[in-house]
């Protein structure tokens, strides 16, 4: 998908210790190919996730929202080993190059 251009989303579910592979791909794949994403409402990141044991008990799932987005970036930039800085600018350029029609709706 890469290399026809697609951009790849990563959210809450990258925040999990043990999604290896996808923390694996968020931290090797090239820097213009990444958008942060939520999934929200679904797929919390591991500080809103409830196990299913606690859902059972009728503890409701955590909601994932676009709030969560920083929090996010900053574990998607520490296993970069790059700032958040750098994140945000590469991950809004690439949200801008998949989106391009974006800019305007900002404007607006």
């Amino acid at each position: 998908f890469v290399g026809l251009g697609f951009k790849l989303g990563f959210g809450g579910a990258l925040t999990f210790e043990p999604a290896r592979q996808l923390r694996r791909l968020a931290a090797e794949l090239p820097l213009d190919t990444i958008v942060l994403e939520t999934d929200a409402p679904d797929i919390p990141p591991h500080w809103l996730y409830t196990p299913a044991a606690a859902r059972a008990a009728g503890v409701p799932m955590g909601r994932n929202e676009p709030a969560e987005l920083p929090r996010i970036a900053a574990e998607l930039a520490r296993l970069r080993g790059i700032g958040l800085d750098a994140l945000s600018a590469a991950t809004e350029a690439n949200v801008r190059a998949a989106l391009p029609r974006l800019a305007a709706l900002r404007a607006a």
